[in-house]
């Protein structure tokens, strides 16, 4: 089992910073490659249920929103496509913070090849955390 674990601190209020990254059509600016919304959830679009297709097609994986509480919390799952990730889950977790807000994401995830996730952990962890500085 492979863990990414960052924390953010941003400028941005606890529900500026929430919304940013609950709406998949931000996340462009996180991940730096296309990321589109691409089935509602039930509460609306970005609510759980709701999937999001990050990258073009066929490279794109599908995640799915798991848990959402506004302003505390966010879970998906990878759900379509990932190889050679499994097991693929996330987790952002927000903050209020004296000059803003926190966030910290988790992501743990198995590989089916050993050497490949400490690879990939190394390259998600990066982008991430380059992405996250991007939104604020």
């Amino acid at each position: 089992m492979q863990r990414i674990d960052i924390v953010h601190l941003s400028a941005l209020p606890l529900s500026e910073l929430f919304c940013a990254l609950a709406d998949h059509e931000n996340l462009s600016r996180v991940f730096g490659v296309p990321v589109r919304r691409i089935h509602d959830g039930p509460g609306g679009p970005n609510a759980v249920g709701s999937v999001r297709r990050i990258g073009p097609r066929p490279l794109g994986v599908e995640e799915t929103v798991t848990a959402l509480e506004t302003d505390r919390r966010i879970d998906y799952r990878i759900t379509r496509g990932g190889f050679p990730l499994r097991n693929h889950r996330g987790r952002l977790e927000f903050a209020a913070a004296q000059t803003g807000s926190q966030v910290r994401w988790t992501i743990e995830f198995d590989t089916w090849l050993p050497v490949t996730g400490t690879l990939l952990r190394m390259a998600l962890g990066h982008a991430i955390g380059r992405g996250l500085r991007r939104v604020g």
